[in-house]
């Protein structure tokens, strides 16, 4: 309690300040400034302290009542304003969708009021431009950014801001001005040289975007890293030549490094030299100076693009065998020789196998991952997905239950353990195992307890329990109102089993105006028009859905579709 008191006492000059000074205060707000009496003035500055101090205890609500009854007596107090309108714009995800828009208004008004009485305040003006941003205004979010980077012109976030905002809505010359601004404040940045390469390079300025790549090199010219990098923006950019001058370059600096190894071992690759490039990660994975995880990144990175240059060439020569890479195999039995007991190295050879369809190889592997590490979550996640890809849904019980021995407040364990009910056609089973998932999942986890209610739902839709079905449905909702596959599913259900069609277009319109190219969700909303008898619309969202479902559409839309075009006697 005492260190909240002197925090108090520290700002108490700063606040009484912000109210009674001239400086920054707008002529609109001074002219309409009440005229406190020193009884008001000790009355408002004890309000606005207790608010504080509910604030620093996490009490937002009650800091919110105090900062009312504070600005009923000086209505034009910017931190007062101020910290109620950010207090309030922090609780919007606890308002109901038709009262959140009235709610956010008032909390961005505050705002602006704050930043009208004390217009140099950056926190004020930053707070509110945050706000626009994430509201979607960026014609209110830039002049505001903009005002703020004339203010304070050394300081980086309004930049950085106004560089992403004017990305969002296509101005790219001022992007590109703005992020030149970034850099005579902060100098030569990597991150920010690749934001402009990559800006440049699709505005089709190739020869400009490595010119303002080789920035980097200059800055950095023994950092073989940036080298590697810019050699690999040079294959992806088809500038194979080029990119194997600057691989050699690096090679002049640290012809040791592992990573120029694997860059040069997919320039080989690419080039046809499959030889070389298995030598060169061969040496790199044998070499006793590098530590499993570099070894361990290197292969993985050497797996990403074989594989995609072997399914590149399979599907050019419109070859349907499945990929079969026995050097890849020697590469980890290489890894494993040298680290038994790196989880890691089974754990990719699992993910590599399972990629080329051996699944009952993969699900071995990462049984040796798993024993190796049983504490991971995810590598048993990863071997359950083994099993489940097997088939072996019995299998995957015995998996689930020894799973559950080293993590036993797993959620997904159980989920998965419900998935193998289900395939089981065990469905009481199923509902017992997701009841369990709920039981353990974090009550702040609300996504995942209106999916798994969801799920519920569908498995009881199902099963033929209707009514049960749609209990589950309205708790999925009322943890997350948004839960599209929900709405959808329950809008459609609604529809043939001749529940409330109005509800079922309700909850359907919401899903289509999120998603309006899923043509499952445009099926629903059209049939639901059907059953109430508006056949123009049907025909008109029906006809998107079978627009955008391609050549083979599900035979139950296609159903909908004939049966709604005899409506229109077509």
């Amino acid at each position: 309690m005492k260190k909240i008191l002197i925090f108090c006492l520290a700002l108490m000059p700063l606040v009484t300040f912000a109210r009674k000074s001239g400086k920054g205060v707008s002529s609109v707000a001074d002219a309409h400034r009440p005229q406190l009496s020193a009884e008001q003035t000790l009355q408002f500055d004890s309000l606005y302290f207790e608010a504080l101090s509910y604030n620093l205890q996490g009490r937002s609500g009650e800091a919110v009542n105090k900062l009312n009854e504070a600005l009923a007596i000086d209505s034009l107090s910017a931190p007062a304003r101020f910290l109620r309108g950010k207090l309030m714009f922090a609780s919007t995800g606890g308002i109901q969708q038709q009262h959140r828009d009235n709610w956010v208004a008032s909390c961005i008004h505050d705002l602006e009021v704050a930043l009208a009485v004390d217009s140099t305040n950056y926190w004020y003006g930053s707070t509110l431009a945050e706000i626009y941003q994430e509201c979607g205004r960026y014609d209110l979010a830039i002049p505001c950014y903009e005002r703020l980077a004339r203010l304070h012109h050394k300081k980086r976030e309004p930049h950085y801001n106004l560089a992403e905002l004017y990305l969002r809505v296509d101005s790219i010359d001022k992007c590109l001005a703005m992020l030149d601004r970034i850099e005579e404040i902060d100098g030569i940045n990597p991150n920010l040289t690749l934001q402009k390469f990559y800006i440049l390079r699709e505005q089709g300025k190739t020869d400009a975007a490595f010119e303002e790549y080789e920035k980097i090199i200059r800055r950095y010219p023994y950092d073989i890293s940036y080298r590697l990098q810019l050699g690999d923006l040079q294959m992806k950019s088809g500038m194979i030549p080029a990119a194997k001058v600057t691989y050699d370059e690096a090679a002049k600096i640290d012809p040791d490094n592992a990573y120029l190894w694997i860059a040069q071992s997919n320039y080989y690759s690419i080039t046809g030299n499959q030889a070389a490039a298995d030598s060169l990660v061969q040496n790199a994975l044998v070499n006793v100076n590098l530590d499993i995880d570099t070894k361990i990144n290197i292969l993985r990175e050497y797996l990403k693009t074989t594989l995609t240059k072997v399914a590149k060439e399979k599907s050019a020569a419109n070859d349907t065998t499945d990929i079969d890479l026995p050097g890849v195999d020697s590469l980890f039995l290489t890894v494993a020789a040298m680290h038994p007991t790196a989880p890691e190295v089974y754990q990719l050879h699992s993910s590599y196998l399972s990629a080329i369809g051996r699944d009952s190889l993969a699900l071995v592997q990462m049984q040796f991952a798993v024993d190796l590490k049983p504490s991971d979550e995810d590598y048993w996640g990863q071997l359950l997905a083994c099993a489940g890809q097997i088939g072996d849904y019995n299998h995957v019980l015995e998996l689930v239950d020894e799973a559950l021995k080293h993590h036993p407040k797993s959620s997904s364990l159980n989920m998965s353990r419900a998935y193998a009910f289900i395939r089981l056609e065990k469905n009481d089973s199923a509902l017992a195992a997701y009841n369990a998932a709920l039981a353990v999942v974090e009550p702040k986890e609300v996504l995942l307890i209106s999916r798994i209610y969801g799920l519920m739902g569908d498995l009881c839709h199902e099963t033929g329990d209707r009514e049960q079905c749609y209990k589950y449905y309205e708790q999925s909702l009322k943890y997350n109102a948004n839960n599209f596959a929900v709405l959808n599913n329950y809008a459609y259900f609604l529809c043939i089993d001749g529940g409330d069609l109005n509800k079922a277009e309700s909850m359907a319109a919401k899903v289509v105006q999120k998603f309006p190219d899923e043509p499952t969700y445009l099926d629903t909303y059209a049939w639901i028009f059907y059953l109430q008898g508006s056949y123009a619309l049907a025909k008109f969202y029906q006809q998107q859905a079978m627009d955008k479902v391609g050549d083979n559409p599900p035979g139950e839309m296609v159903q909908h579709y004939e049966a709604i075009l005899k409506a229109n006697n077509e």
